[in-house]
């Protein structure tokens, strides 16, 4: 869930620097963007639960992946179990994304694949690492990890976002409903992106976005949710990636480095890191929960879940499996879609996002 820009700034009236300018001074406006495909849809502010009330009538046929969907294992790299040892079509008919046999390497360290998690446990949404720095860390989950900020219109929000080990340098994953905005049904007017920030600083700048990409059948599969179908399709491809312009020649991979990415469908216990504003929370600090065993298809949806109290604002943080936590390598292998105190449920990665991946990392 994106969090109001509104919401985060009351939060942080007590703060030494109040939120409407802890930020840089803002580049010159974005360029006309062109993402493929063309936009048909719109996002939702994704809840675990109906947030309209479906028409009995329809008759809703399933989003599908790039490639069909397999319930045995056919990929060669190992990066856990896939669907988190789950059938992949759900009890409701929806699908993930398909396996396919691609993993990123984050640009330093090296994840450790094996069942479980390498943190404690926990579903309270804690600092992630109190007292550590940031920035000089040499932890790719506090570098790479940042806020979003999301404009349309007057409107503002934040959302959670990771730099990925890209062939530009330049990508950052996240959900696609912090790219594309239901209210307007269009993408947002501006996205901005502050790696490692903290308390209202952006040690490593503040970024512009200059080309995004989510996949068509969240946009189809959203625009039928959005008109009061019975469909969460969408849930199975809430994922998008947003590319930034460089800086004075510098990439968001020279100045916080790249997390690892597995689009195997496969999964391990996870953490999740982002900035929640919900209940307590105020999106100011880089937060976490960690589930050593993650379920899959709760409520029908084509989800990962793990337990954990954070939502508006988490929206996008990766779930990243296989952790070493010497070092915060990873592979992220779904990103939050919808949750809160429910629990955390994101889609598992596969070819349909790796093509997107493609399309945008250039």
């Amino acid at each position: 869930m994106r969090m109001p820009r509104s919401a985060v700034a009351a939060l942080a009236a007590a703060a030494v620097v109040a939120l409407g300018g802890c930020v840089l001074l803002p580049p010159p406006a974005l360029p006309t963007a062109a993402p493929d495909p063309a936009p048909t849809g719109a996002t939702p502010v994704p809840q675990p639960t109906r947030g309209t009330d479906p028409g009995a009538d329809d008759d809703v046929v399933p989003v599908e992946p790039d490639a069909p969907v397999s319930d045995v294992d056919t990929t060669d790299l190992d990066t856990g179990l896939l669907y988190a040892g789950y059938p992949p079509v759900t009890d409701d008919g929806f699908l993930p994304d398909a396996a396919v046999d691609v993993v990123l390497e984050p640009t330093a360290g090296t994840p450790v694949v094996a069942e479980g998690i390498a943190l404690p446990t926990s579903d309270a949404g804690d600092e992630l690492l109190p007292g550590a720095p940031h920035v000089g860390s040499g932890n790719l989950l506090l570098t790479t990890t940042g806020r979003l900020e999301l404009e349309s219109g007057s409107e503002a929000y934040t959302c959670s976002g990771t730099v990925i080990n890209s062939t530009t340098g330049l990508v950052v994953i996240t959900a696609a409903h912090c790219i594309f905005d239901d209210d307007t049904r269009d993408y947002y007017d501006r996205i901005r992106f502050s790696p490692a920030y903290e308390r209202g600083a952006s040690p490593l700048g503040v970024w512009e976005a200059d080309e995004w990409w989510v996949p068509q059948q969240y946009l189809e599969a959203n625009e039928r949710w959005l008109d009061g179908a019975d469909d969460d399709g969408w849930m199975g491809f809430d994922v998008g990636f947003v590319r930034f312009a460089p800086q004075d020649g510098r990439t968001l991979e020279d100045i916080a480095g790249g997390q690892g990415v597995s689009f195997t469908a496969e999964t391990n216990g996870v953490v999740i890191a982002g900035y929640p504003g919900n209940d307590d929370f105020d999106a100011e600090v880089l937060r976490h929960c960690a589930d050593d065993e993650l379920d899959y298809g709760a409520g029908g949806d084509a989800n990962y879940g793990a337990a954990c109290d954070m939502g508006d604002g988490a929206s996008g943080s990766g779930f990243v499996s296989n952790l070493d936590p010497a070092t915060g390598a990873g592979h992220i292998t779904a990103v939050y879609s919808n949750g809160g105190g429910s629990g955390a449920y994101g889609p598992p990665l596969g070819v349909t996002a790796w093509n997107g991946l493609q399309r945008v990392d250039r």
